[in-house]
């Protein structure tokens, strides 16, 4: 499979369980951007997860925390990054350049 380009707040239909999630970004730590990825069943929304390329970049996962929590690891010094987002039933893992940032018992 090849990268797709993101639209702006369209829904893909995507099995996170069957499949980890690769995004690429290019923001530079400090630049304040956003990755917003919003996770959905045919029930509706279940929670988003949200990167933050502040100084220190931090995350926040709906459900769990409505806070800015900086990553526990440092992240890849690479401006270029690939996340890889997986879900398992209890878990939910984020990668970065095949580096584990963080790792979140589901409940």
């Amino acid at each position: 499979r090849g990268w797709t380009d993101v639209t702006h707040d369209v829904k893909i239909d995507y099995d996170l369980e069957a499949h980890p999630l690769q995004l690429k970004t290019d923001s530079a730590v400090g630049s304040d951007d956003q990755v917003f990825v919003e996770l959905y069943t045919a029930a509706g929304n279940i929670g988003y997860i949200l990167l933050d390329f502040s100084n220190p970049p931090q995350y926040q996962i709906a459900f769990c925390s409505y806070n800015w929590t900086p990553f526990p690891v440092t992240l890849p010094v690479e401006q270029d990054k690939v996340w890889t987002i997986t879900k398992t039933p209890t878990a939910l893992k984020i990668e970065c350049n095949g580096v584990e940032v963080l790792q979140l018992r589901l409940s």
